[in-house]
């Protein structure tokens, strides 16, 4: 069986692919989620994994979008995966890891040749203390404070919790980021106006379901691709929604038990086992059967596709460089076109 490089230039990465992830350590990165978890996990599993801190000769290298950056190399003898996370597509892979379904449902027939997996959990996630029982009075943010919505650091949200005898705790420390013990219920929204996201994926419910914690979101579509029932998640448009939120979680009990039990229930597709199988099932019949026709083109015809690739990337690198306001409106109507098509289909 061919091996399996993973690609760590960094004396940093190197460090955190050694690491044991089954526990959290705070350290927090692209390169974290998806290469040094699916390295320790995949090789655990007895695929033939090997680290690497420059390009190999020949065989099959996957690289997250970070590490890779700005360098985009013909390659011929290497077949390169790249896990794209939120960042953009790479010319130079051959084929790419995305974890948004709308991004893949999108783009899933072009020459960007998306593949989708689950996100691995979060090692080492610490769940909500059961002796809570339907308690709401600790509401959190978890993540970076740049990324949240600038309504929800404003005295009215803080004034209005408050009222309802609820506390704001987000939580900015990434060294907490797997703590959940001691908290009700997540908030995890970057804005209220509609926007498609298309890069982000479900990470922030799958966590809060693990967690056994209700979560209040916007309607992303890497979440909504993921809503089976009401009770995954209470979408809120506005301040106001969200304290309304709130306030309906605070005052029924019986709801607030109802969400985190359905939680429960839905993570059990996004736990490691689950998870790790997905990643199994992808090198074994998706990654290893392509890099055995990828290795029958000839060198002109591998150097046509990386020129194809690379124009597709340009050509929409520059799109994305228009004003800021038409790039978000052109975005959210592809979003809901697919978003239609998609309800259609699961119709």
């Amino acid at each position: 069986m061919q091996n399996i490089y993973f690609y760590a230039p960094n004396e940093i990465d190197k460090k955190v692919i050694q690491e044991d992830h089954t526990q959290w350590t705070g350290y927090h990165s692209n390169f974290m989620a998806w290469i040094a978890q699916s390295y320790f996990y995949l090789k655990q599993a007895g695929l033939p994994c090997q680290i690497i801190d420059q390009i190999p000769d020949k065989g099959i290298l996957i690289a997250d979008r970070n590490t890779l950056a700005e360098d985009y190399p013909f390659l011929d003898r290497v077949m390169l995966i790249c896990a794209k996370s939120d960042q953009e597509y790479h010319p130079s892979a051959h084929i790419h890891i995305v974890y948004n379904f709308f991004n893949w449902y999108r783009d899933q027939n072009t020459i960007r040749n998306p593949y989708l997996l689950n996100h691995w959990p979060i090692p080492g996630l610490i769940p909500r203390n059961k002796e809570r029982l339907s308690k709401v009075e600790n509401i959190a943010y978890i993540g970076h404070k740049s990324q949240l919505v600038p309504e929800l650091n404003s005295k009215t949200w803080t004034d209005a919790l408050s009222s309802l005898g609820c506390n704001w705790l987000p939580v900015w420390e990434r060294t907490q980021w797997n703590n959940y013990s001691n908290i009700d219920v997540i908030v995890a929204i970057r804005r209220f106006e509609p926007q498609a996201y298309l890069n982000k994926g479900p990470i922030k419910v799958i966590n809060a379901w693990l967690a056994g914690v209700p979560i209040i979101v916007n309607s992303e579509s890497g979440i909504i691709a993921h809503q089976k029932n009401d009770l995954d998640f209470m979408i809120v448009h506005s301040l106001e929604e969200a304290i309304q939120a709130v306030e309906q979680l605070k005052n029924h009990p019986e709801l607030y038990q109802k969400m985190i039990n359905n939680g429960f229930e839905r993570v059990k597709e996004y736990t490691l086992q689950p998870t790790l199988n997905q990643w199994l099932n992808f090198f074994n019949h998706v990654v290893y059967p392509t890099y055995e026709e990828w290795k029958k083109l000839s060198k002109n015809q591998k150097r046509i596709l990386f020129i194809k690739r690379y124009l597709d990337f340009r050509y929409h690198r520059a799109k994305a460089r228009l004003t800021k306001q038409d790039y978000e409106i052109g975005t959210l109507k592809e979003f809901l076109e697919i978003q239609k098509q998609y309800q259609l289909a699961k119709s």
